[in-house]
């Protein structure tokens, strides 16, 4: 098994020239993800081509040589990369592997080649690479299976959850959220929604969306928890942590030892969220139609379908444009032209917190009060209505009074 050295060990301070091929390829990756994944999806093909060293470096020095030495080492190398890609093809076809999962594995490897000034007909050799269905066939989660997903015990998965659910960030947002971020709103001295500060790591930009009362709180009480054993919870802090030891195994008495908080990144959340759904209960594989050869292993994408519950959910009630800004889509023009307020775009949002709010008798309470406020505002209006008709009709008698007047001058007068 090949490990797998970071390139920021690397050693940097050299010229070009002195990069070794694996360097260049590890170069070339600017993503924290990217040079997890890449490396990894490389080395299938070099253990396809029985090059396996100790680290995926020296692998890299190989394949490279190997090219080199030979005087048809292009030709060679387009040929075994048909070899590869129709092996992978047959892998798709018995149900193996998704065409999605031969595009990963075609990437790191055109992206090495490149960076190593191998020239290949790159067009010529993806001809013949399987493609599958353009859109998605997963769903949504269910508000059941997310009410049953958030009993999991560990008390992370149930804020991870329901912030995800109620703003539609992408999990990779979660390696930059901080405390600071939330800003809860209130009316009338209500909790109505929190605003939620969020980098896109794709654009690589800050943008807002909202979390509903119900997710704010969730994760209040989660930092309060924290905040019991000892952490110094601070505008800085993380909001998704590393475990703590809460009660000595010896003595059973309780421990303060949450003091070092340590991000969990958004990996580690992806693998606790895959865990939470399988403890539950929740996941269980498709079964592949006859002929179907892109097909996903599960209805739902394990955190990207709370980002797809969103986004469902909104568009029920809200306009289509203030959905896309809140969980920052590309909208081309549009937004240059029209660009709402952010009150109104929060007056969009309540419509839907319903919608997204798990715990229904949340829901229940929430309707009552605006039930409530709807009432005081209309015996406001009728108030107010009221006094302005009690003003009008002082006005007229006042002014009855002035013709009254002015006709008694008129008369002395004359």
């Amino acid at each position: 098994m090949a490990s797998f050295t970071s390139f920021e060990d690397l050693e940097i301070q050299k010229s070009p020239l002195e990069f070794s091929p694996y360097e260049k390829f590890m170069y070339a990756l600017n993503s924290k993800e990217s040079k997890r994944q890449y490396p990894k999806r490389l080395q299938v093909f070099l253990d396809f081509m029985n090059i396996r060293s100790k680290s995926i470096e020296e692998n890299c020095n190989v394949f490279f040589n190997r090219i080199k030495e030979r005087k048809d080492g292009t030709s060679w190398l387009e040929n075994e990369l048909f070899k590869f890609f129709t092996l992978q093809n047959k892998r798709v076809e018995k149900g193996e592997i998704s065409t999605e999962t031969i595009k990963n594995y075609f990437k790191p490897i055109k992206r090495f080649c490149e960076m190593n000034g191998i020239s290949l007909n790159w067009k010529l050799i993806s001809k013949g690479i399987k493609k599958g269905i353009r859109y998605s066939n997963d769903r949504p989660p269910t508000m059941d299976e997310i009410k049953k997903l958030i009993q999991f015990p560990d008390r992370r998965v149930k804020p991870i959850v329901l912030v995800m659910i109620s703003s539609g960030i992408r999990v990779s947002s979660w390696n930059y959220i901080k405390w600071s971020d939330f800003t809860p709103i209130y009316e009338n001295d209500r909790l109505i929604a929190a605003k939620l500060k969020v980098f896109n790591t794709k654009t690589k930009n800050y943008y807002f969306s909202y979390v509903t009362p119900e997710a704010y709180q969730s994760v209040k009480e989660w930092m309060d928890f924290r905040a019991s054993f000892g952490e110094k919870i601070g505008p800085d802090s993380c909001i998704i942590r590393n475990l703590w030891q809460i009660k000595s195994q010896r003595y059973g008495n309780y421990l303060g030892l949450a003091k070092h908080p340590k991000r969990l990144s958004a990996n580690g959340i992806r693998v606790l969220i895959n865990d939470a759904w399988k403890i539950q209960g929740l996941r269980e594989k498709r079964i592949p139609k006859e002929g179907e050869f892109n097909y996903r292993k599960y209805d739902v994408k394990s955190v990207h379908g709370f980002r797809k519950f969103f986004e469902t959910e909104c568009q029920k009630v809200m306009r289509e444009l203030i959905v896309s800004m809140l969980m920052s889509h590309d909208t081309g023009i549009v937004l240059h032209y029209l660009r709402p307020k952010e009150e109104d775009i929060l007056a969009e949002y309540q419509k839907a917190i319903p919608l997204l709010t798990v715990n229904q008798e949340d829901n229940t309470i929430l309707e009552k009060e605006i039930k409530e406020l709807r009432e005081k505002n209309e015996n406001n209006e009728h108030l107010v209505s009221s006094k302005l008709q009690e003003r009008d009709d002082a006005i007229k008698a006042l002014s009855d009074q002035v013709m009254i007047l002015m006709n008694e001058i008129q008369k002395l007068k004359n």
